[in-house]
């Protein structure tokens, strides 16, 4: 059997990722390549530059092939939340005598549900929130279990057929053995949020460069996704207007500030392309990152009013993504605006342990363990099942 290269393609919102990695005996993850492009990104559903698009692609996979020294064979790619929307639904099914469930059953109750006609979307997941026996418990693991009615809650994650059909485009000249697609915030809460507190209900803040995605997860599955395009690449953007300097030393201001230190009178000395020196009041970056924040936070807010969700009270909430990365004083910020304590989640990876490496360490990690046979997921191919 020829030996699998597996690889993950992840869009964020201001760079394409593209890591190939293995498991070792022990289920660590090791690294064996890595690429990543910057790019125009996306907002509100919309590639902003599709034309560059198939190029940055191609770019970033040549860079991770060229990194590890062998040929991608088979690529999982994330769907991001802004192309995705999720749908959850009840379902079961009777089998009137004792019954011992097997992995079958499990996909025949998917299947049992999973009946959406609509043009404009594919399910790209589906997993359960938990599935329910003859005594009425809620579990998360079914196989084995003996039982005359088998029911559950299950999410499905529904993809955006015109970004399933621009990555097909793209990716239609390469010769990759095998693809699919996948639900990036379901892989994210599932490796980044412990299954403890997952069965509890937790919600998954993943804040990048333009958007932001709220997760909210129970079990194995989400029980709502939203998304807003607003993110760290706007305070890059109100700087780079203000004081007419570059996006990198943008950037480079928003990590040094601290939102936690007194900073009265403090400058920082930029570098302008004319050869002149800048002196920028520290306060008045902080005011910026403070504004935008504050901006992302409220909008957070506003995710969890208009769901139609309750998220109990013991809930925790987690965040992650490379939006608010290095700004000390994010978190305690955004605790401030929701009234809830939010804890930074990274992957638990050596070397690998930051939070804009999440989705794409997520997604290699889900990509790895499913050809392992990890049971109970459902994964869209990019071409037909013959």
């Amino acid at each position: 059997m020829a030996r699998k290269n597996i690889a993950v393609l992840d869009f964020g919102s201001g760079h394409i990722s593209v890591m190939m990695g293995s498991l070792s005996l022990n289920d660590t993850l090791n690294l064996k390549g890595y690429g990543e492009v910057t790019y125009a990104g996306f907002m509100d559903g919309e590639f902003l530059d599709p034309e560059a698009l198939k190029d940055d692609i191609h770019s970033a996979i040549n860079m991770a092939q060229n990194s590890a020294g062998c040929e991608i064979t088979h690529l999982y790619i994330g769907v991001p939340a802004e192309f995705c929307s999720v749908v959850v639904k009840q379902t079961a099914m009777n089998y009137y005598t004792p019954h011992k469930i097997t992995e079958q059953d499990i996909i025949d109750l998917y299947d049992s549900a999973d009946n959406f006609k609509n043009e404009n979307f594919s399910v790209v997941s589906r997993s359960p929130i938990y599935y329910m026996l003859d005594d009425g418990e809620r579990i998360i693991r079914a196989k084995g279990k003996t039982t005359e009615k088998f029911s559950g809650l299950i999410s499905y994650t529904l993809a955006d057929n015109k970004f399933l059909e621009i990555i097909q485009s793209a990716l239609s000249p390469l010769s990759i053995e095998h693809v699919e697609f996948y639900g990036e915030q379901l892989s994210e809460s599932l490796f980044l949020v412990d299954s403890e507190e997952r069965d509890k209900c937790a919600v998954l803040i993943d804040c990048g460069f333009l958007t932001t995605s709220v997760s909210t997860i129970m079990g194995d599955g989400l029980l709502d996704l939203k998304s807003f395009s607003l993110g760290s690449g706007h305070m890059i953007s109100d700087m780079c207007k203000l004081y007419g300097i570059t996006p990198e030393q943008a950037e480079e201001l928003k990590r040094e500030v601290s939102l936690n230190e007194d900073v009265d009178d403090q400058v920082f000395e930029v570098n302008l392309d004319n050869g002149e020196t800048k002196e920028i009041k520290v306060e008045e970056v902080c005011e910026i990152v403070k504004y935008r924040i504050k901006q992302i936070a409220k909008t957070i807010k506003k995710c969890f009013d208009e769901s139609d969700i309750q998220i109990p009270e013991q809930s925790k909430i987690f965040l992650t993504g490379g939006g608010l990365d290095f700004i000390d004083g994010a978190e305690e910020l955004i605790s401030e605006i929701l009234e809830k304590d939010v804890t930074l989640l990274v992957p638990k990876v050596p070397g690998l342990d930051k939070p804009h490496l999440s989705s794409t360490v997520s997604l290699l990690n889900m990509a790895l363990k499913k050809n392992k046979q990890t049971i109970g997921l459902f994964f869209i191919k990019l071409f037909k099942r013959k």
